[in-house]
């Protein structure tokens, strides 16, 4: 192998390797982002739970297509102070 080849191979290797390290990576938080979501949706069904013991499945279920963080940050807390179930699913 030339001198030529040995440096194309090993400039290939190494940018095969950052790309998998980088992968890596994005992996790894987007892996902790859904799971703070998940955190957060299950958060919001925990306290309509405590407060009205039982959280219907197909509310749970619209909770559960929410993905945006600060808008499971409002239903939490309107979670918190909303009077009943159904005027907690009518801002939904």
């Amino acid at each position: 192998m030339t001198l030529a080849q040995q440096f194309h191979h090993e400039g290939h290797q190494e940018g095969r390797q950052e790309g998998r390290q980088e992968g890596r990576q994005e992996g790894r938080q987007e892996g902790r982002q859904e799971g703070q979501i998940q955190a957060k949706q299950a958060d919001v069904v925990d306290v309509l739970e405590i407060r009205f013991e039982r959280v219907p499945e197909g509310l749970r279920e619209e909770i559960g297509k929410i993905t945006d963080p600060l808008r499971l940050k409002d239903l939490h807390k309107r979670a918190v102070i909303c009077a009943s179930l159904e005027e907690f699913a009518g801002g939904l």
